[in-house]
């Protein structure tokens, strides 16, 4: 799994700490401390995907600029 700023986050990931569930156990973070996997709400969904997408189009748009030079 990537970290950092080129992480891309599923969009499915925990509501809380955007740990994958398959790789969420329990986890802390604050300000809901220790927590079980939960559902992300709608919102939060589409913020990811459209993230996800604008990262994605980035790297590509950068690659073609490297190409062409």
């Amino acid at each position: 799994m990537e970290r950092g700023d080129d992480a891309m986050i599923d969009p499915n990931a925990c509501r809380w700490c955007n740990v994958p569930e398959r790789e969420h156990y329990q986890r802390w973070k604050p300000p809901v401390g220790w927590h079980r996997f939960q559902q992300p709400i709608d919102a939060q969904r589409l913020m990811r995907m459209r993230v996800r997408r604008t990262k994605k189009e980035a790297k590509r748009a950068r690659a073609c600029r490297a190409a062409g030079d």
